[in-house]
């Protein structure tokens, strides 16, 4: 018995056929540092980190099989992201699971379609990866990401706490 479930089907608005979604680049980091301020992390104390510590981060993700840094291009810039990482356990007949964090497009860039592409990009990889799952969490005050999220097809189905450690 096949119990995969097909590929949702979402509508890409037409404004995103201008829109690539392609691996990050070293050359990204300027722009990702700027996405990553509008992701409002004041809950978590965010202060930007220097360039050369983004690039020191930057160079073991990209160098590490079990994370995708993933962004949307728009007339050559970043202007959306995400970061998909597989993790294997012992749970789950072996199969590994995918978390997505991260997930970001510009303030001057939403509702054009470029957050379901990226959402897309994640369900690929986790789906090529052989992953069983791919979950988020998303901060419970963000009710239009909760919206987005509903409308992609994804559904709550677990009840989630963080504990901050900084």
């Amino acid at each position: 018995m096949n119990r995969e479930k097909p590929a949702p089907t979402w509508p890409r608005a037409h404004a995103a056929e201008r829109i690539r979604i392609r691996k990050a680049r070293a050359s990204d980091l300027s722009a990702l540092t700027a996405l990553y301020a509008e992701l409002h992390l004041d809950d978590y104390d965010y202060r930007p980190p220097t360039a050369r510590a983004m690039r020191t981060a930057f160079d073991t993700i990209a160098n590490d099989r079990d994370h995708h840094l993933v962004v949307a291009v728009a007339s050559g810039k970043a202007v959306g992201s995400l970061h998909v990482m597989i993790f294997r356990h012992l749970g789950h007949g072996l199969h590994p699971a995918a978390i997505v964090e991260n997930v970001v497009v510009s303030a001057s860039q939403r509702s054009r379609g470029i957050g379901e592409l990226l959402i897309i990009e994640a369900v690929r990889i986790a789906r090529r990866r052989g992953c069983y799952k791919l979950s988020l969490t998303t901060n419970v005050k963000r009710a239009r990401a909760h919206r987005f999220y509903e409308r992609l097809g994804w559904r709550r189905s677990h009840f989630g706490y963080s504990l901050g450690l900084k």
